[in-house]
């Protein structure tokens, strides 16, 4: 199934599998995202490239062990394969219908996105993302997270969760098993993350394919914070302990999260 163009049927299916929640902000999570082989294929071929092999975009504070490859050339060719089906004018338009967009475009240079993973004590902290890209003039709108973990306990953590906008509540948890999928709406309160460390084995790792789906804007009149990730404080938690020595709030201010 190591094909360049994926087949109408693929698309038709996937489309039927996308069921959007509006509440409180809308979001999709699939089962069985792509056929079972495909995704088999995708998993076992993911690797780093040598060239490159640590990658790291870690910044020990809000993400840690986190390795991160948005150079499309550099992936293998079946991962290449699906980004570029996932990025085509046939997916767009179903994104366009099912999230009530309009003039979705997709990201060719993967900024931010493209292949991700984790290891054993690495967390990604509850944030919002980066709205705009100035100097390209387009918002940023969805979100697309595919894992691709096999044999992954639930145990090992790692579950990515969506918070609501006034962080009050998680109301959904995705666990990083192979062939989940999360799609939603990215805005200044649409929270995410999986913020505590993973307890996977040495030998494991939380594998992920990331897109951003953007719309095109004339005039930018958001305030400068849309430009860079906001990190968020869950009730009730001392995240001081994942941290330095500073406190939560005062690090909640650093903007070193895609930065720009």
């Amino acid at each position: 199934m190591n094909q360049s163009q994926l087949s109408d049927s693929f698309f038709s299916d996937l489309e039927k599998k996308i069921l959007v929640s509006k509440t409180p902000y809308p979001h999709a999570s699939i089962k069985n995202f792509l056929p079972t082989q495909l995704c088999k294929e995708i998993s076992s071929d993911f690797k780093f490239p040598e060239i490159d092999p640590n990658a790291g975009i870690e910044d020990k504070i809000f993400q840690k062990t986190k390795k991160g490859l948005t150079k499309i050339n550099l992936m293998p060719l079946s991962i290449q394969n699906l980004i570029n089906n996932l990025n085509s004018k046939k997916f767009l338009s179903i994104l366009e219908k099912k999230f009530e967009i309009n003039n979705l475009v997709a990201d060719p240079s993967l900024f931010g996105g493209g292949m991700h993973e984790s290891f054993r004590g690495g967390f990604l902290k509850i944030h919002s993302d980066f709205v705009f890209i100035k100097k390209r003039k387009l918002k940023r709108m969805l979100n697309l997270l595919l894992y691709l973990n096999e044999e992954w306990q639930d145990s090992w953590g790692g579950a990515i969760e969506l918070w609501k906008e006034d962080m009050s509540e998680m109301f959904l948890k995705v666990s990083p098993k192979i062939n989940n999928a999360l799609i939603f709406r990215t805005d200044l309160e649409s929270n995410h993350g999986f913020p505590d460390p993973i307890k996977c084995p040495e030998n494991f790792s939380r594998k992920s394919i990331a897109l951003y789906y953007y719309t095109p804007y004339e005039k930018m009149i958001k305030p400068k914070r849309n430009f860079y990730a906001i990190w968020k404080k869950r009730p009730g938690i001392n995240e001081k302990k994942f941290g330095d020595n500073l406190s939560f709030f005062k690090r909640l201010k650093n903007k070193f999260f895609f930065r720009f």
